[in-house]
């Protein structure tokens, strides 16, 4: 395993995504209720906003498997290089233990490892998951998450699987 590999976790139903650091290390981005969980958003009725916080934390792979299967899974190198070694660590070192937002189909974990991996912000899986959704083959639940997306959308939340972050850091951390 070397440093700035994406590291695949199969969660059952979803996949949850880390970046290798060397030394037996992940760094990650979660939810501070866990990752099945939406306790992590709150609504203000002021304004009438939603907002989902995510944490960025550094543990071992054995902690994060916690028992679970995983594999080194680089998937977009054939479509974009990842960057030098120096360059993830350095963005390792600036969000390591920030709280910073997260979106499921926006700003999740996958997003996440692949900024670190490619300075690119992608998830297949949120992408796969809109597909099947916009095809109709998730079948009542597909109905159910368009009308939550598009609730979300009007509320000025991002809903689309792929991002492009044109500002550093590309995941706004609050000081």
């Amino acid at each position: 395993m070397e440093i700035g590999d994406m590291i695949e976790l199969n969660r059952g139903q979803y996949k949850h995504w880390a970046l290798y650091i060397g030394h037996g290390k992940v760094i990650q981005l979660v939810t501070p209720d866990g990752p099945s969980r939406v306790s992590f958003c709150s609504f203000s009725s002021s304004s009438g906003s939603v907002s989902c916080k995510g944490m960025i934390t550094i543990e071992t792979l054995q902690d994060v498997a916690a028992g679970n299967t995983y594999k080194i899974n680089n998937y977009l190198d054939d479509e974009y290089k990842p960057r030098r070694t120096d360059v993830i660590m350095g963005e390792v070192d600036k969000m390591r233990g920030r709280t910073i937002t997260y979106d499921l189909l926006g700003r999740n974990c996958e997003h996440f490892v692949t900024f670190l991996r490619y300075g690119k912000s992608k998830s297949q899986q949120a992408d796969d998951f809109l597909n099947n959704v916009l095809t109709g083959t998730a079948g009542l639940l597909g109905v159910l998450t368009a009308v939550s997306a598009s609730t979300a959308a009007a509320m000025g939340l991002q809903v689309s699987g792929v991002l492009s972050y044109p500002a550093h850091p590309v995941f706004p951390v609050k000081a």
